[in-house]
């Protein structure tokens, strides 16, 4: 039995809205080690199919669209709320934790203006592969349990087939709930609100002398934290709108995303963006963006003082935390860590020379540290690489095994690419789920390497290849 704490609460503006079934439904992939883990008993049952394709409801429970707005692409927009998805309730696991239950592609809603309220397969497998690989890897984000095909045709650029996805997350509430509140001038609802998030998601902020302050200095920290993850691991989400920003600090509303080929640091994804405002260098003075956004929507029941000392963390803690996993991942010595200012000329080496982003720190890892110097070839500049290698050896961890094994589980070999999750797409439209099933295997385990995953752990040839996606990606 699912709960509904989001409207038992009444804990902002939400519609009740019945899922639109899709035409035959069918099953493309469960996540067994997801249910296993948040104790759902279920399994691709015919019983799950229905309700994770829209032709049912669990017992006793209501789907919901939730309302918000937000900033998109800058600029203020308070007609927004879920367009294409529900939550269908939350799931209680053994530890009395409980997971929210959304699911993608479920049919209009009061807030779907213009769309269709569809998701095609395309966008589904992506972000099914996308969140668990990000997950593998330790990067905040939002999960996939289940990924359902359908016979059904969905208009986009083209005519594609189309899908419905199973998200869960302890919270779906956004940057964007608080926006639309603090639109309204609704003070009391702003407060009920906060409450609600603080006594579910951030209890430590109830024991503060302000707690509304600090539920806005966590999120500041779990949001820096993540952006650190990001910009470590070359990640690029692509439309960093606030109404696509989670309270909970996780990478949240999969479209054009990808992860760096070729460091480009100006690197855009979305052919939408025009000007460049989400490309991966601009991520982290995007997100403090945001949260001076969501400052000005919490300033009606925070003191400004407390706003801007919370928002004055989020630099030097995504700073700390950027250079904590680069040194990681380049074997520093944990107590006495690279300096940031090589950690960031390793960073400039990769793009000055364009070369790929991940090969080389997984290269590194296989090497001693006397044969780091054979990658010289590598670089266009072989000066700066030796300049830089002779630098950076007194700082990386001198015993062998210990280095060997930080960098191996720090530096994945299988990444969710856009050119290899294109692949799994093309095979899929053709009916062909195999390599959909591969490749997941491989990003579940992404710091191994086995033969059967050859395909997903080669170094990139196309390298000055670029793939434009759409936010329906």
């Amino acid at each position: 039995m699912l709960k509904q704490r989001y409207i038992d609460s009444n804990a902002a503006p939400f519609s009740k809205v019945v899922p639109t079934q899709v035409a035959s439904p069918y099953w493309v992939a469960f996540n067994e080690a997801l249910a296993e883990q948040i104790n759902l008993p279920h399994r691709a049952s015919p019983e799950l199919l229905a309700v994770f394709s829209g032709q049912a409801i669990f017992k006793d429970t209501h789907p919901i669209a939730q309302k918000y707005a937000g900033h998109q692409f800058g600029g203020w927009n308070p007609d927004l709320g879920d367009g294409r998805g529900l939550l269908l309730g939350e799931w209680q696991d053994n530890r009395q934790q409980l997971w929210e239950f959304h699911l993608k592609g479920a049919g209009k809603t009061p807030y779907s203006r213009f769309g269709d309220g569809r998701a095609v397969l395309r966008s589904s497998i992506r972000e099914y592969l996308g969140s668990e690989a990000l997950n593998a890897i330790g990067i905040p984000t939002t999960r996939a349990l289940a990924l359902i095909g359908s016979n059904e045709q969905v208009v986009r650029e083209t005519t594609e087939p189309g899908a419905t996805l199973l998200r869960v997350t302890q919270s779906h509430v956004r940057f964007g709930h608080f926006e639309w509140l603090a639109y309204q001038r609704d003070e009391k609802a702003l407060k009920h609100l906060a409450d609600f998030v603080i006594e579910h998601h951030y209890p430590e902020a109830a024991l503060q002398e302000l707690p509304y302050a600090s539920l806005f200095e966590l999120i500041v920290k779990r949001t820096a934290k993540m952006m650190a993850y990001w910009m470590a691991y070359g990640f690029v989400h692509g439309v960093m709108n606030t109404d696509n920003m989670s309270i909970l600090g996780e990478t949240f509303d999969y479209g054009p995303f990808a992860f760096l080929d070729t460091t480009k640091m100006n690197a855009v994804f979305n052919h939408t963006d025009q000007t460049g405002r989400y490309a991966f260098n601009q991520q982290p003075s995007i997100a403090m963006w945001n949260l001076q956004k969501l400052a000005q929507a919490l300033s009606l029941i925070v003191p400004e003082e407390a706003l801007k000392r919370a928002l004055a963390l989020f630099a030097p803690r995504c700073d700390e935390q950027y250079y904590q996993l680069l040194n990681r991942r380049l074997g520093g010595n944990l107590q006495q860590p690279i300096p940031p200012a090589l950690c960031a000329q390793w960073i400039e080496l990769l793009a000055n020379n364009h070369l790929d982003f991940h090969w080389y720190f997984r290269q590194l890892s296989k090497l001693e540290l006397n044969q780091w110097e054979t990658l010289v070839d590598e670089f266009t500049d072989r000066d700066a690489f030796l300049a830089w290698n002779k630098s950076v050896q007194p700082y990386l961890e001198q015993d062998s095994a210990n280095r060997l094994t930080q960098m191996q589980q720090s530096n994945p070999a299988t990444v969710a690419r856009t050119e290899l999750l294109q692949l799994v797409i093309d095979a899929a439209y053709q009916g062909d789920f195999k390599p959909f099933e591969s490749f997941y295997a491989a990003l579940m385990s992404p710091f191994e390497e086995r033969p059967q995953w050859s395909q997903w752990q080669q170094k990139p040839q196309n390298i000055d290849q670029h793939i434009s996606l759409s936010c329906s990606s």
